[in-house]
């Protein structure tokens, strides 16, 4: 995540047949290059032909990227997006969320025709107030990472070094009401507890392809595996160092790492 204001979009026609991606034998091809008006990009997300770019106090959907003229819809959030998640590429691919500076996770469904309206303007009755429907976010605590699992759930991160995993189809993203005050939230189904917690700053953190395992960094220069279906802190991995990437391998059972100036790869039982 960085301050800057253009996002683009680039296509490597380096030959891969040797099984190379680093595309040093070919040139890159700016497919997409778009410049939000006065806005920094903070971060984005890609499915199918839709992008989604976390902005200024706003999310941009920029439908069909493909055609070199995307529609463009701006969604307003009223706090910087730092972080952006969409349907996963089975489903509907409809709802939108934001992940908010100020703590707050605002979802939108692009699929309803007055969704720019709906997102611009203050919501007079909350009609979903009950204890059931409440919004999802961390207290006074900025959004950095956001991965949908399955269907129905998502889970966060935030500066503090909270990692919780919600039940979406049980929260909303309307506006604080009297019976829905500001920093009121749905309880998480999931709080992924343990010696991961780091004051202001962004905690990796990534879930695997069988979506049953979550990796994340933690302060003692490890990394932790959470089982996502109890919850439980079940493997730690020294890897000795300050880590600045971590992703599971598709199609394999591990994790690489990038760790200073070091890439690892830990493998993992199937």
């Amino acid at each position: 995540m960085g301050r800057s204001g253009v996002l683009r979009v680039q296509k490597s026609f380096a030959d891969t047949s040797s099984g190379s991606t680093t595309g040093e034998s070919g040139p890159w091809h700016a497919v997409l290059e778009y410049s939000p008006k006065k806005s920094n990009v903070w971060t984005s997300g890609l499915a199918a032909d839709r992008i989604v770019i976390g902005a200024d106090k706003a999310v941009i959907a920029l439908q069909d990227w493909k055609s070199g003229g995307p529609t463009v819809t701006s969604l307003w959030t009223g706090s910087d997006v730092f972080s952006v998640a969409m349907e996963p590429p089975l489903g509907r691919q409809n709802l939108v969320y934001a992940g908010c500076r100020n703590g707050r996770v605002r979802i939108f469904d692009l699929s309803q025709p007055n969704v720019v309206a709906l997102a611009t303007a203050e919501s007079k009755k909350d009609k979903r107030s009950t204890a059931l429907f409440r919004g999802i976010g961390h207290k006074e605590s900025s959004v950095l990472g956001m991965k949908r699992v399955g269907d129905h759930y998502l889970v966060t991160s935030a500066m503090n070094g909270e990692i919780l995993m919600w039940d979406t189809r049980f929260v909303s993203s309307s506006q604080p009401t009297g019976a829905s005050p500001e920093g009121t939230f749905a309880k998480p189904v999931m709080d992924f507890r343990g010696p991961i917690q780091d004051q202001f700053s962004k905690t990796l953190f990534d879930i695997n392809a069988g979506e049953t395992l979550l990796a994340a960094e933690n302060i003692d220069q490890q990394i932790s595996l959470w089982s996502l279906s109890t919850g439980d802190r079940i493997r730690d991995l020294s890897v000795k160092g300050k880590v600045s990437c971590l992703q599971f391998a598709p199609g394999q059972h591990g994790i690489w790492t990038v760790v200073e100036d070091q890439v690892q790869f830990w493998g993992l039982d199937p």
